[in-house]
């Protein structure tokens, strides 16, 4: 091509462009001016792709309108297309109006895969939009709530939400018969992050689908947290695939489940697996990684999160383990058990270990076995690579009142990390610690407390409530 040529085809371009530039803007102008009466009257238009974008628009308006609730509602019981159907009742969750719920609920029963599984989708949006991608897509990525959560599902709802028990036995019966594999991944999902445990034997039932749908209903009983599910876990501990067993041992240390103690130690007695290689792979940040450990590994594993005191010989003979892995294990083991015997032995161990992550797990050791100093070691990692590992025992703190010193750090990232997790393990002598911090600190940590004192308010109360006062600012003298 000459270089004329190549300058009459950019000005070409450039011309495109600017006609682009100068028409957009009148189209979305257009769209966002719509009324709702024309809205309203082009669900009502013979051409399909006019009722699914009328559909679209009035959920992006999120005004709880009766006349338009009503008018999707039937849209989604009744349009002959699928595509509208489904358009219908995703813009009925955007909207919230829990008067078109039956229609909500009804579409989990319509004869098209897409409809039913945006409708699962939907009911989640109806308590949180925030990161929910994951319910009907493709897993990608990796998860610091579940090392062997590969995906961004780290949504669940706050503990005092309370979900309309009609949501969760369309959900688990979908989990458990619907006629599409997808369909019965995205209800499983959407249970974790609804907390929803009263569907619990639906989700057991789906157990006995193929291995990838026992990961699902696995990571779904860690989300939901009611130990009542670990009674359904047992028999996967010997599971043919390795990383179904693994998880089903991993879910019963995470939900703490007492009587699974027995059997994670007949499969910790076995050993490793005889055959095949265990791969770690390691993330790209220190201490984030996902594995598949060795059977007795995955087993000790889930013992030091139970930490019950049957367990006691398995933790101490790995206190000086090879691997760091097992080390760590052991002491985070022990610190649950809480026995003070073992105060001197680690404190010496501590002095000698060079794995930071093992180190770590014998400061907190040292403080839950009555040593309150050592908190401040697990506090300072806050501000660290190893954040994640240190606020996992934090949450475990024997007290609330160990972290108060810590609100007032001079290192802003401790302080607001702190304050957070007060406001998930906090009480009502919490909320009289955060009060002068929400009044007298900058925006972004006043913010930061007024959340966790809410938190803790909603969380004792049951709900949130509207008509609570709002905290008045005091400013501290120059």
């Amino acid at each position: 091509m000459t270089s004329r040529t190549k300058s009459r085809a950019s000005i070409l371009a450039l011309a495109v462009a600017l006609v682009i530039w100068a028409v957009a803007p009148v189209a979305t102008l257009k769209a966002e001016t719509q009324s709702l009466e024309t809205l309203l009257a082009y669900l009502k238009s013979p051409n399909v792709s006019t009722r699914k974008d009328a559909a679209r628009k009035l959920g992006e308006r999120r005004v709880r309108n009766q006349l338009a609730v009503e008018a999707l509602a039937v849209a989604s019981r009744k349009d002959e297309d699928a595509g509208v159907r489904a358009a219908a009742v995703e813009s009925l969750g955007m909207i919230k109006d829990f008067s078109a719920l039956p229609e909500m609920v009804g579409a989990l029963k319509d004869n098209h895969s897409d409809v039913r599984r945006v409708g699962v989708r939907s009911l989640v949006a109806l308590y949180t939009e925030h990161e929910i991608d994951f319910v009907t897509n493709v897993r990608s990525g990796w998860n610091v709530l579940n090392p062997f959560l590969d995906t961004n599902d780290r949504e669940i709802i706050e503990p005092y939400q309370i979900v309309d028990p009609s949501i969760i036995r369309a959900l688990g019966e979908a989990a458990r018969g619907d006629r599409e594999r997808e369909v019965r991944i995205a209800a499983v999902r959407a249970l974790g992050v609804l907390r929803g445990y009263r569907a619990i034997p639906q989700l057991a039932d789906a157990l006995n689908s193929d291995q990838d749908m026992r990961i699902e209903v696995l990571r779904a009983m860690i989300k939901i947290g009611d130990p009542s599910a670990g009674r359904h876990l047992i028999p996967y501990f010997t599971d043919s695939n390795h990383k179904v067993r693994t998880q089903a041992m991993l879910a019963a240390g995470l939900l703490k489940y007492q009587l699974a103690v027995e059997p994670l130690l007949t499969a910790y007695n076995l050993g490793p697996e005889k055959r095949g290689a265990v791969k770690k792979v390691v993330g790209g940040v220190k201490g984030l990684f996902s594995y598949l450990p060795a059977r007795d590994e995955a087993a000790l594993w889930a013992l030091s999160l139970i930490g019950d005191e049957k367990a006691e010989r398995v933790f101490v003979e790995n206190m000086t383990s090879k691997d760091g892995d097992r080390r760590q294990y052991s002491f985070e083991g022990l610190a649950r058990i809480g026995d003070t015997r073992y105060l001197d032995q680690i404190t010496r161990h501590s002095a000698a270990e060079g794995n930071s992550d093992v180190r770590l797990a014998q400061y907190w050791a040292l403080y839950k076995m009555g040593s309150r100093p050592n908190i401040q070691y697990v506090v300072r990692k806050l501000d660290t690579d190893q954040r994640q590992q240190a606020r996992g025992y934090l949450m475990e703190a024997d007290s609330p009142a160990d972290l108060y010193p810590y609100v007032r750090s001079s290192s802003t990232t401790i302080r607001r990390q702190v304050i957070e997790i007060l406001g998930r393990i906090g009480d009502e002598s919490t909320i009289k610690e955060l009060e002068p911090i929400a009044r007298t600190s900058g925006a972004a940590t006043a913010d930061t407390a007024t959340v966790a004192i809410k938190r803790i308010e909603w969380r004792q109360a049951g709900r949130p409530r509207a008509a609570d006062d709002v905290l008045r600012r005091e400013y501290r003298p120059r």
